[in-house]
């Protein structure tokens, strides 16, 4: 059976499991009809809250002043309205944000008495609105996000608020909790689970009478955790941004269960402890993360108050093996490379065709990117990410190495990819090769990379094996960097913002050409990439490169002065 055949009789087989297993979930969510149909049309209690939950999360107080005075600044887009609820929304992100009530958390800083009357204003009109029907974004995950936030912000929506508001704020609270509750069964593996059920466990630990919610949510919690976070401290999705959010919304769980005099599941303690210096690994010197399968922009405040609870203080690893990153760090210099297969298909909803993809940065600059995803989760700018060619790596016959699937059950969702990834490291030497090409293309990719003892070389070799194709050697560089093309065809300089330049060169010629960097504060972005195309593997199987740190020219030395004649 030749490889094209079976990985076509897999991508099969898993999108099949796929609908298997969402129709068991959808099955298994019946059960709980008869209660959500209780709570849709019984009486609903109103809860007190007992506990306020910290947010780490840092907020602005210019964002509650625009909130106070009815601007609505969300996904790049501004709404004035006195009820937001009521306008139209500009775009899907702009109403998921809002919804979301995050942005509550500048309110809280802010204090005020303004502060909190906007908020209660607002979370009424949220309420109203829902009452009349009114189409709005309510997913499972926004379900998540408004509970945390309200249950965040309940000590200044509720300090002077009158009866009224009072039983309508805690009534709606408790509704969405109960429907939250019953939706556990039918929730798909992912960070989805995860955090629905840092929600509950939220909940039931902040108002009153919740205990047995607290018991079942945090062992369901403690299970996932324990599926999700692998044994090397990555996200089983391999997607860096995941371990800070994670993190942020642990943490304050913890302070909670010991002020319920409860104790918290062994789960909590041990993967917060193993995911913080996995934070450290992904960290250029600039404090940003490695844009590896579907992160986006780095949060620089969250990740450094992340990193200040921080209680191993330990050094930073230089390997990831179950998540499958590598990093080669001397002098300054800190290379990152994927070096792991394609994360299991209910996992893979984000998960990008980088395999052997490598990130460059020196001292407090990056100068080798992926492009990484988008801040503003744009559906096309989101899938040209996710191919091969928007990795600093290689690219066979224009392909990507890995099959996203475009079904019901499967949209998003990798059917093939990487799955043997070989990894061989000595010291600063790396020889790493994966499959991804092997089904669709008949042929493997093996990268071998070297740093030198003093961080001023990395050299690589790329290397096809198997049939005759045509593939492309790229290298995405970071906007702030100055590319400069040379007399000589084959070599390139590179010039960072500090002044310090490096050298390209390859054994073949290289093109400079148009790319783009999604991961910008500003948005997308263009800039340069290096290209190394080669027409036949059979040809020329192999190409070797380099970048090379440039000594920058010292200052002649000043002269003396000559002693002045006495007149």
């Amino acid at each position: 059976m030749s490889a094209g055949l079976t990985t076509w009789i897999g991508e099969r087989w898993v999108a099949l499991s796929l609908v298997v297993a969402a129709s068991l979930r959808a099955a298994a969510a019946l059960p709980a009809l008869p209660g959500r149909l209780r709570v849709g049309i019984g009486a609903t209690p109103a809860p007190a809250l007992v506990l306020v939950p910290q947010d780490l999360r840092t907020a602005d107080p210019v964002r509650a002043d625009e909130l106070i005075d009815g601007v609505y600044v969300f996904a790049g887009r501004i709404v004035t309205r006195t009820d937001p609820f009521a306008a139209s929304p500009p775009n899907v992100e702009w109403a998921e944000a809002l919804a979301g009530f995050s942005w509550l958390r500048h309110l809280r800083a802010a204090g005020t008495p303004e502060a909190a009357e906007a908020g209660r204003r607002l979370v009424t009109a949220w309420i109203d609105a829902q009452a009349r029907g009114r189409p709005m974004p309510n997913s499972v995950a926004l379900s998540a996000e408004r509970i945390r936030a309200w249950i965040g912000a309940s000590g200044l929506l509720l300090a002077g608020a009158d009866q009224v508001f009072y039983r309508r704020f805690s009534r709606a609270l408790w509704r969405q909790v109960r429907q939250l509750d019953f939706q556990i069964a039918r929730l798909s593996p992912g960070i989805e689970r995860l955090a629905v059920l840092v929600a509950l466990v939220t909940a039931g630990l902040c108002m009153d009478g919740e205990d047995r919610l607290v018991a079942r949510a945090s062992r369901l919690l403690g299970e996932e955790l324990d599926r999700q976070i692998l044994p090397d401290g990555c996200h089983v999705s391999r997607d860096p941004s995941m371990l800070v959010g994670l993190v942020l919304d642990l943490l304050p769980l913890r302070q909670l269960f010991p002020a319920r005099n409860a104790t918290p599941p062994a789960a909590i303690l041990t993967a917060v402890d193993r995911m913080m210096p996995m934070i450290r690994f992904f960290q250029h010197g600039d404090g940003t993360l490695a844009r590896f399968n579907g992160m986006g922009q780095t949060a620089i405040d969250q990740v450094a108050t992340a990193l200040a609870y921080d209680e191993t203080r330990g050094l930073t690893p230089a390997s990831a093996p179950r998540g499958g990153y590598e990093r080669l760090e001397a002098g300054g210099t800190i290379a990152l490379i994927d070096t792991g297969p394609a994360p299991p298909p209910a996992f893979s909803a984000r998960a990008h065709a980088g395999c052997l993809s490598l990130e460059l940065s020196s001292g407090l600059e990056t100068i080798v990117i992926n492009c990484g995803s988008p801040s503003l989760q744009r559906a096309t700018w989101r899938m040209e990410a996710r191919k091969t060619a928007a990795h600093s790596t290689v690219t066979v016959a224009e392909r990507s190495s890995m099959t996203v699937g475009r079904g019901l059950y499967t949209a998003g969702l990798v059917l093939s990819g990487p799955r043997e990834v070989s990894c061989q490291r000595l010291d600063l030497t790396l020889d790493a090769r994966h499959d991804g090409y092997l089904g669709r293309a008949g042929v493997l990719h093996r990268r071998r990379l070297r740093l030198a003892a003093a961080g001023d070389l990395l050299e690589g070799v790329d290397r096809i094996e198997g049939e005759d194709r045509a593939y492309v050697l790229r290298f995405h560089i970071h906007p702030a960097v100055m590319l400069i093309p040379t007399e000589h065809p084959r070599a390139a300089l590179l010039r960072l913002a500090s002044g310090e330049g490096w050298r390209f060169l390859a054994d073949q010629p290289v093109a400079i050409e148009e790319s783009v960097a999604l991961t910008l504060a500003e948005g997308p972005r263009r800039t340069l990439q290096l290209a190394v195309a080669v027409p036949s593997s059979a040809a020329v199987p192999a190409v070797s490169w380099s970048f090379q740190k440039l000594e920058r020219p010292r200052p002649a030395p000043a002269a003396e002065a000559e002693p002045e004649l006495p007149l």
